[in-house]
């Protein structure tokens, strides 16, 4: 049976607070606990939609409490190259094609940021979705384990990391599988929100944590085909759009 994990991407304190707050009394209605994607030190002028929440460090705390999931995103979320990275989505990029020691300085000022709020994480997700094996070998070395990305239907570790794939924004289903919806709340209408709303109500009992989706690994070699063959098709069907 499928199974789905929320991902939210772009979590700052300059997001849409009306939007994230409609997002969190759905998902708390439901007993969802989505993945948070905290940008620790926000650059990006795309992500300032409202003035800064003061409150917004100790509401973190308070839903990371509650057990909803924390991944860092990114640095800055400043847009430094048009690399797209080992997935090949989109054309700009925060890290992919920058050298070692710069891209593991800006993820070690991130993760100092994370954990002085008291949010430190092992879990990471890309700015852009687009991430090298640079970055991949920066990750390691400052002691992150997974990754919310990568084309697959089942979680699966490679080079010491795991990853837990990422390929909708909107619900899908194969009949089996892990299937993470990356939602940007602050580009979605209220009426999109409350649409995602009656979809994690009527199937709340499917949703998992992101802790037990990573925990549901499979090996490489099975998931990798599978995995290659899902990238040929989305990267056609992105070409088509």
């Amino acid at each position: 049976m499928a199974r789905f994990v929320i991902r939210l991407d772009d979590i700052c304190p300059t997001m849409d607070h009306e939007k994230f707050a409609r997002a969190r009394a759905h998902f708390e209605a439901a007993g969802v606990r989505p993945l948070m994607g905290i940008v620790p030190d926000n650059m990006d002028p795309d992500l300032i939609v409202h003035g800064p929440d003061p409150s917004f460090w100790q509401m973190m705390r308070e839903l990371a409490a509650s057990g909803w999931g924390i991944s860092q995103h990114g640095y800055r979320h400043r847009i430094h190259t048009n690399d797209r990275g080992l997935l090949g989505i989109t054309a700009r990029s925060e890290f992919s094609g920058r050298g070692l020691e710069v891209q593991r300085e800006d993820l070690a000022q991130g993760q100092a940021i994370l954990v002085s709020e008291g949010l430190g994480t092992d879990n990471f997700m890309a700015p852009f979705h687009s991430y090298d094996r640079k970055t991949l070998v920066a990750l390691k070395s400052l002691g992150f384990t997974t990754l919310t990305d990568g084309y697959g239907l089942f979680p699966w570790r490679a080079g010491g990391l795991r990853f837990v794939p990422q390929l909708f924004e909107r619900p899908a289903n194969f009949g089996i599988g892990i299937y993470t919806m990356c939602l940007h709340l602050n580009n979605m209408t209220m009426d999109e929100i409350d649409e995602l709303g009656h979809f994690v109500t009527a199937n709340s009992s499917r949703f998992i944590d992101f802790d037990e989706a990573k925990r549901s690994e499979w090996p490489a070699a099975l998931v990798w085909p599978l995995g290659m063959s899902l990238k040929l098709a989305l990267t056609v069907k992105r070409r088509l759009q």
